[in-house]
C-alpha cells in the first residue's frame, strides 16, 4: 500500500513538474520572439552591436534579416525541443528555468537599451559613437 501511494506522489509531481516546463517554454519562445524583433527594429533603425558571436558572424556574412531569423528559430526550436523532451525531470525543469532567467536578463538589457537609444542616437547623428567595428547596421 505505501508503495502505491508513493508511484502515486510521483507521478503527480512529474507532472506538475511537465506543467511547469511547459508554461516556461511558452515564456521561452515569447522572449525569444522579442529579442528576435527588437534585434531586428536596432538592426534596420539605429544599428547595434551583436554580443552573440554567431549571430554577428551571419549578419556581417550575409546581411539577411531570413537568415538571422532562421538561426534564432533554429537555436530556439533546439532548446524547446530537448526541454520538452526533459520535462518531467528536475534537471529540464531548473534548465528551463535558466533559459527563462536569461531571457529575462535579456529582456531587461534591451529594456535599458531602447530607453537610453534617444541620447544615443543624437550621439550617432553628431559622428560621435558606434565608430568601432562591431557596430551593424541592416538596410
Amino acid at each position: 500500500m505505501i508503495d502505491h501511494n508513493l508511484c502515486e506522489q510521483q507521478q503527480h509531481l512529474r507532472r506538475n513538474r511537465s506543467r511547469r516546463v511547459i508554461l516556461l517554454i511558452v515564456g521561452i519562445v515569447v522572449l525569444s520572439l522579442g529579442d528576435l524583433v527588437i534585434t531586428v527594429t536596432c538592426l534596420k533603425t539605429t544599428g547595434m552591436i551583436e554580443a552573440n558571436p554567431v549571430a554577428d558572424l551571419l549578419i556581417r556574412k550575409t546581411g539577411s534579416v531570413t537568415v538571422l531569423t532562421a538561426y534564432k528559430a533554429l537555436t530556439v526550436a533546439i532548446c524547446v525541443g530537448l526541454l520538452f523532451r526533459l520535462r518531467r525531470h528536475v534537471e529540464g525543469e531548473a534548465a528551463a528555468w535558466c533559459a527563462i532567467m536569461i531571457l529575462a536578463f535579456v529582456s531587461l538589457h534591451w529594456y535599458h537599451y531602447t530607453s537610453e537609444l534617444e541620447g544615443m542616437t543624437n550621439l550617432l547623428l553628431a559622428g560621435q559613437g558606434a565608430a568601432g567595428d562591431g557596430w551593424l547596421v541592416l538596410d
